[in-house]
């Protein structure tokens, strides 16, 4: 999120899956959800996103941060021969990066099946297809496995560090600018590489778990009221039928009303 906003700062029309979230909904959503099926599922049916897709649905920003993760090294291998583009590549020490992920995207996978989102998703179709789409991203790193099962540190450390190494392998070097990010992120590290002053505004804040979760929050918090309205107009009458057949017939005339509901 931090180098979202960075490059945003330095002047870069920049695409993130804030972007495709906040600014863009449902439509990108869809798209981004089908970009990663596509990408992990060899049976989804749906074929693999070529460098023409990838402009047709990005083809209006300049620079991408993070979406290139959730699609595989294909979109890397897209551009790796275009000398007009480069690449900023962080890496980090593989088991933080494990815990970063299940304290921010894992920690909402099992959103979609608790109430009342299980019930509320159905109620708001950009709430539905956000939720699915965590799962989706989530699911594609992490080998389909759950934060807390025995086996999804070890596929997530094993999906982050085969990403890196392929990406080191794609990217041409002198097109690649490769950041550890234990010894720090800042203006000096990319600024140089892009040929661009330093800014005189501080760089971003790091994306801490909190932060995320406001986020989220955030974004989430109109979904849930829109569709605890709509919940209510098709709750509120079923109620008020079942409530006069109970005063006017008695119980039984409750039980043959939700029969089979």
């Amino acid at each position: 999120m931090g180098l979202y906003q960075a490059m945003q700062i330095l002047g870069f029309k920049t695409y993130h899956f804030y972007e495709c979230i906040v600014n863009h909904g449902l439509p990108h959503m869809e798209v981004l959800q089908e970009a990663v099926t596509a990408q992990c599922n060899d049976l989804s049916g749906i074929k693999k996103y070529t460098k023409a897709d990838y402009e047709k649905w990005l083809g209006e920003y300049e620079c991408l941060v993070e979406v290139p993760s959730h699609v595989g090294t294909d979109i890397l291998e897209a551009y790796a021969d275009d000398p007009n583009v480069k690449f900023i590549l962080t890496e980090r020490d593989p088991d933080k990066w494990v815990t970063s992920v299940n304290n921010t995207a894992g920690a909402l996978i099992d959103m979609p099946y608790m109430f009342p989102f299980v019930i509320l998703k159905y109620f708001d179709a950009t709430l539905y297809r956000f939720l699915h789409l965590n799962e989706t991203v989530y699911r594609a790193m992490s080998k389909c496995t759950k934060p807390g099962s025995a086996d999804n540190a070890q596929a997530l450390r094993k999906q982050y560090t085969d990403y890196i190494k392929r990406a080191k392998e794609i990217i041409p070097a002198d097109r690649l600018c490769l950041i550890k990010l234990e010894d720090g992120l800042d203006w000096e590290n990319i600024c140089p590489f892009l040929e661009l002053p330093i800014p005189t505004q501080a760089y971003p804040d790091r994306n801490e778990p909190e932060r995320f979760q406001k986020l989220v929050q955030g974004f989430l918090q109109p979904k849930i009221n829109a569709a605890i309205m709509r919940l209510s107009v098709v709750a509120l009458p079923v109620v008020g039928v079942v409530g006069w057949a109970a005063m006017k017939y008695g119980p039984s005339a409750i039980a043959a009303l939700t029969k089979g509901r």
